[in-house]
């Protein structure tokens, strides 16, 4: 059995997040992560580090959004 690494997990993330841009539902984000853990590093991940990809992507989002919401009320 093999683990995923940090940066492994982050790139998931990232994929995560693009497919979430896309197709704005997380289970699409979901099988994206673990797609690319599939094809680029050769494993089968496990759920959970499938579903820490997604939280992380999650953060991300939220953080982007505010970063959205801020520059619209500040310009107006």
């Amino acid at each position: 059995m093999s683990y995923l690494s940090e940066a492994q997990i982050r790139k998931m993330a990232d994929r995560a997040f693009t497919a979430y841009e896309m197709a704005c539902t997380w289970s699409a984000a979901f099988d994206a992560a673990q797609e690319l853990a599939l094809e680029e590093f050769g494993i089968r991940p496990r759920r959970s580090a499938v579903m820490l990809a997604v939280k992380h992507a999650k953060v991300r989002w939220m953080a982007e959004s505010a970063r959205v919401r801020r520059a619209i009320e500040e310009s107006s």
